[in-house]
């Protein structure tokens, strides 16, 4: 599935993801070794920062830019 940079998950979402305790996550976010922000509110983590963690955010921008040529394509 092909997600943009942008989109936003929660701490139990990204737990879900790397398959580890939301509270392991939580210490990520602390010790700023994951990206986060937080308003008000929950933790929010964008897909780019997620994968910046995973070490493959080139590889996931350069899927994300083909895609979205191909659409821009399709549509003309």
């Amino acid at each position: 599935m092909i997600v943009s940079p942008d989109e936003t998950y929660t701490v139990a979402d990204v737990a879900k993801i790397l398959r580890k305790s939301s509270r392991q996550i939580q210490r990520y976010l602390d010790t700023g070794l994951l990206k986060g922000q937080r308003r008000r509110g929950p933790w929010q983590i964008t897909a780019i920062a997620l994968w910046k963690y995973q070490g493959i955010d080139q590889e996931m921008l350069d899927l994300w830019v083909t895609y979205c040529c191909r659409m821009a394509q399709r549509d003309a």
